[in-house]
């Protein structure tokens, strides 16, 4: 009986420790002068993507003066995703590039139109796409992608609406717990 306290323990201990090193792990982005965190939305974005229209509204590609911020932003995951597999290759992540539109000044739109959600997952494709066409494959730091889309809704939506003509990427670590 102690024996299996013991090793329930040593579990438990190897979580933490796996969590506190995760927190270490994205100390980068906190030191990188490209990105800001919005502590309110628990989330890192661009400087130079941010309070800026990337898509014409009611579009799916990106506007030209912002494909190579957007292409910036990737290899710096890339980088970011490479550093982190470098340094625990235990870990995997569950990288969200998800597409987000901007409602007209009346608000016309439902929130939950399906015309918002396909156009925003069709926004975060664009991303993706753009990145692959300049050899950023986050994939190969042991990485899953998703292609999302929020539409009209999502959290920490940008106060100027217009703003909300954007993608965001969430990357969510994935531990492994042994038992």
């Amino acid at each position: 009986m102690l024996k299996k306290e013991q090793n329930k323990l040593e579990v438990e201990n190897k979580k933490l420790n796996q969590i506190l090193q995760l927190e270490q792990q994205f100390k980068p982005l906190q030191n990188d002068d490209d990105f800001i965190y919005l502590q309110d939305c628990k989330k890192y974005v661009s400087k130079e993507l941010t309070d800026v229209e990337i898509f014409e509204p009611n579009k799916t590609t990106i506007l030209e003066e912002f494909k190579k911020s957007t292409i910036k932003v990737g290899y710096k995951l890339e980088n970011l995703l490479k550093d982190l597999n470098k340094t625990n290759a235990d870990f995997s992540y569950l990288i969200i590039i998800e597409g987000n539109m901007a409602n007209t000044w009346d608000k016309k739109y439902n929130k939950n139109s399906d015309y918002g959600y396909k156009t925003s997952f069709e926004r975060a494709l664009a991303v993706y796409n753009l990145w692959s066409i300049n050899d950023i494959d986050l994939r190969k730091y042991n990485s899953e992608i998703l292609i999302s889309g929020s539409g009209y809704n999502g959290l920490c939506r940008d106060k100027v609406e217009e703003n909300n003509k954007r993608f965001s990427i969430q990357i969510i670590p994935k531990i492994e717990y042994s038992k």
